[in-house]
């Protein structure tokens, strides 16, 4: 998910990006058409002006008229003669000589008499106006010699004023810039001290670089704020200045932004959620896990009393008798033997009769011990009822059981049981069968290490006795 929103994002900014550059660049090109209608206006002026120079001879009247048809936009006509000095002035005659001769605008005329072009320069204060001006100028010439310059004098608010009626966002800024890198006029959305005078814009800039496309894109930190602007450009070269439209991220990308904030707020909710959710589902998983592991432990709690002899810890009547089920079946897969023991311990109820039958179990208990260490790991040991007890020797015959039963009752008979009656010493009789061919019948089995069982106790005890293969006989009563 948060890649998706990251990339609608990326996504969403370059598209906006993409839509600033565009519009900045209708804008330069809206503002290039103007700056050149209004140069080829001046110029008219300029030329008209100049004819009656030469020969009108009210020419102050003239001027005066002419004047008012184009309002306030023009700040000053004047003449100066071909000495520098102010010769006329629409705003007032001069009291005393003003010396004009280190103007830039008159010097490019006086230095190139016979050149006959329109000269703009960078914006000055006019010593009779007062106020910061664009210098439109043309030279006069009279019988071919240069003999001064008409200048017309537009404020430089002329052009703010007019860029400052265009929405570029209250961070925005239009500039017009001579390609000497010098500020013409200039209107932004936030105050911008004054550039005019001395100041020129960096020369490594592409939109007054005369090796550069005549119009183009900028991008960086604009010189005239030091604010970071996604710009473009138009240069006029024939008119020696630059068109420059600056937008700023924080006007263009502010819808953006907004975006960007709901998208990764609603991100965080849905993640935030999601969480929740998780968190939700692993509490009630663990739960749930937990109880199922409680349940399984509950129910192999139960298995293991259902399979297991309390008292001694060994196989109850039933799970032991499943395990001869399933020995006897194994057994007869693989064509081998197996041999049951059936014990039981000698006057076992003398012992609950006399010392209780407290003792009684700690005497069944040590004889299930001593039994067990006797045994392999794979042979099965069950209380069959009482202290009646059988062991399945699987892959056993006759001889090994033999032995195992003998070494099982002398291990019973050389013991001294500890209790709280004292030391109490016990024996204890062992029938035994073994399976025979093809007959693995657990009930044969039983009866017939039963019956041995039987002849073991009638012979004295303390004995073991084999079963003869013979028919199925009912042990007598």
């Amino acid at each position: 998910m948060w890649a998706f929103v990251l990339s609608e994002i990326r996504h969403e900014r370059e598209l906006v990006i993409g839509a600033a550059r565009n519009d900045a660049m209708n804008l330069a090109t809206a503002f290039e058409a103007h700056v050149q209608s209004t140069i080829r206006l001046m110029d008219i002026v300029l030329l008209d002006m100049r004819e009656d120079v030469l020969e009108n001879a009210d020419f102050e009247r003239h001027v005066r008229e002419e004047l008012q048809a184009y309002g306030s936009f023009v700040a000053q006509l004047a003449v100066i003669d071909k000495d520098g000095q102010l010769a006329f002035s629409n705003l007032a005659s001069p009291v005393k000589p003003v010396d004009l001769s280190d103007r830039e605008h008159f010097r490019v005329h006086r230095d190139n008499p016979q050149e006959d072009r329109l000269f703009i320069s960078k914006p000055v204060l006019g010593r009779v106006s007062k106020q910061w001006t664009i210098q439109f100028t043309r030279p006069i010439h009279q019988d071919g010699e240069f003999a001064g310059v008409l200048v017309l004098s537009v404020p430089t608010s002329f052009f703010a004023d007019y860029y400052q009626q265009i929405d570029v966002g209250a961070n925005g800024t239009i500039a017009l810039l001579g390609t000497d890198r010098s500020l013409r006029a200039i209107a932004s959305g936030t105050p911008i001290a004054g550039r005019f005078g001395r100041f020129k814009v960096p020369a490594d800039r592409p939109y007054v670089d005369p090796d550069a496309p005549a119009r183009g894109y900028y991008e960086g930190v604009s010189s005239l704020d030091g604010e970071y602007r996604l710009g473009a450009y138009r240069r006029l070269t024939a008119a020696g200045v630059v068109v420059l439209v600056m937008l700023s991220p924080k006007d263009f990308l502010a819808a953006h932004e907004e975006r960007k904030e709901v998208l990764l707020a609603s991100a965080g909710v849905i993640s935030l959620l999601l969480f929740a959710v998780a968190v939700l589902v692993f509490v009630l998983s663990s739960r749930y896990f937990q109880s199922t592991a409680r349940l399984r432990q509950a129910h192999d709690q139960l298995a293991q009393f259902a399979n297991t002899d309390m008292l001694t810890g060994v196989s109850s009547r039933r799970a032991f008798l499943d395990g001869l089920d399933a020995e006897l079946a194994r057994a007869r897969r693989h064509g081998e033997c197996l041999s049951l023991l059936m014990l039981d311990i000698d006057h076992f109820k003398r012992v609950n009769d006399v010392h209780g039958h407290p003792v009684g179990d700690v005497v069944l208990k040590q004889f299930t011990i001593i039994c067990a260490a006797l045994l392999r790991g794979h042979d099965l040991f069950g209380r069959i009822g009482g202290e009646e007890f059988a062991i399945a020797l699987p892959n056993t015959d006759v001889e090994g059981a033999r032995c195992v039963a003998e070494k099982i009752r002398q291990a019973i008979a050389q013991a001294h049981v500890a209790t709280t009656a004292g030391e109490i010493s016990i024996t204890v009789s062992i029938g035994l069968a073994c399976t025979e061919g093809e007959q693995h019948d657990a009930d044969y089995l039983i009866v017939q290490a039963d019956r041995a069982l039987y002849q073991a106790k009638h012979g004295g005890r303390d004995q073991v006795h084999a079963a003869a293969p013979r028919p199925l006989e009912s042990p007598p009563s």
